[in-house]
C-alpha cells in the first residue's frame, strides 16, 4: 500500500466528532492494519454518511480512493480523487494521487492537466516535473520533456530524478553509453535502489553489453526478489544469452506475479 496516502489518515486523531462517525474511521484504521481493505472502504463510507458536510472529509475521500485503487476499483478511485479535491482543490497530496493514478490508466492528458495544476502551486515540484516529463516521453514530445528533466537539474544540481529523466530521454535517443553514466551517476547515492540497478541493465541489454547488464538485473533482484519488470528484463537478457531454459523460467514467473500479459507472451512462445 502507500504510505503517503494512509499517513493522512491519523490526523483524524487530535479531533473530537461524533462518537459514531469516529468509531467508523477507527474501524477503518483496524481494517487497513488487517489488510482487509474492502471493509476499509465499507468504514470510510459509513462514516461519510453520517457526516456528510463534515469539512474534514477530504481525509477520508482521499484514502478512500486509494482503497479503492488498491482494490482495481479505477473509476471508483477516479471518483473519490475528483470528490475530494472539490473540497480542498489545492491540495498537492490530492493531485498527486489524482495524478498517478491517471497515469496508471494511460489517461495522459488528464494525469498531465493535474501535475499543471501541481505546478501552478509550487512551480519548483519535482515530482511533479518529473512525472510530467515521463508523460511528455510517453507522447513523444521529447522537447518538452527535456525541458522538464533540465528545468530539475537546474534547480538542483543533484537532483537524482532530474537525471533519471534525461537518461530516459538518452535511451530513446539510442545514446546507451550517455544513458548509463546518468543512472551511473545517481546510484552513487542510491546504492540499494532495486529499480535504479534494473533500468541501467536494460540499458546495458539494449547497448550488447550483456555481462554487465545480468550483473545489474541479479543486483536488482537481490534487492527486490519478486519485481516481476526485472524478471523480464534478466529473462530477456538470459534468451539473449541463449539461455532458453532459465529465460523460460523468469518469465513464466513474471506472469504468475501479474506482468501485462502483452509483455512477456511473445517471449515465452520464442523459448518453446
Amino acid at each position: 500500500m502507500r504510505a503517503i496516502t494512509f499517513s493522512l489518515l491519523f490526523a483524524f486523531s487530535s479531533y473530537l466528532f461524533s462518537n459514531d462517525y469516529q468509531t467508523f474511521i477507527d474501524s477503518s484504521f483496524v481494517a487497513l492494519e488487517n489488510e482487509s481493505y474492502e471493509s476499509a472502504e465499507t468504514y470510510l463510507k459509513k462514516a461519510m454518511r453520517i457526516e456528510p458536510a463534515n469539512p474534514n472529509n477530504y481525509i477520508l475521500l482521499s484514502n478512500l480512493g486509494t482503497i479503492q485503487r488498491n482494490l482495481h476499483k479505477y473509476d471508483d478511485a477516479v471518483i473519490s480523487y475528483s470528490s475530494a479535491l472539490m473540497l480542498a482543490p489545492k491540495s498537492l497530496t490530492l493531485l498527486q494521487n489524482r495524478a498517478s493514478l491517471y497515469s496508471d490508466l494511460t489517461q495522459w492528458d488528464n494525469a498531465c492537466e493535474d501535475y499543471n495544476a501541481i505546478l501552478a502551486i509550487d512551480e519548483d515540484n519535482e515530482e511533479a516535473l518529473y512525472r510530467r516529463g515521463l508523460i511528455r516521453v510517453e507522447q513523444n514530445d521529447f522537447v518538452a520533456a527535456k525541458s522538464d528533466f533540465e528545468r530539475l537539474v537546474k534547480n538542483n544540481a543533484n537532483s537524482s530524478l532530474g537525471r533519471m529523466g534525461i537518461a530516459t530521454i538518452l535511451k530513446s535517443e539510442k545514446d546507451y553509453t550517455n544513458a548509463a553514466d546518468m543512472y551511473s551517476q545517481v546510484l552513487k547515492n542510491n546504492i540499494n535502489n532495486a529499480e535504479l540497478y534494473m533500468k541501467r541493465s536494460e540499458i546495458y541489454y539494449l547497448d550488447g553489453k550483456l555481462a554487465k547488464a545480468a550483473e545489474d538485473i541479479n543486483k536488482s533482484l537481490e534487492i527486490k526478489p519478486n519485481d516481476p519488470y526485472a524478471l523480464l528484463i534478466r529473462g530477456r537478457i538470459r534468451y539473449a544469452q541463449y539461455d532458453k531454459a532459465s529465460a523460460m523460467r523468469d518469465f513464466t514467473k513474471a506472469q504468475e506475479l501479474g506482468i501485462e500479459i502483452e509483455l512477456v507472451d511473445k517471449w515465452i512462445k520464442k523459448c518453446k
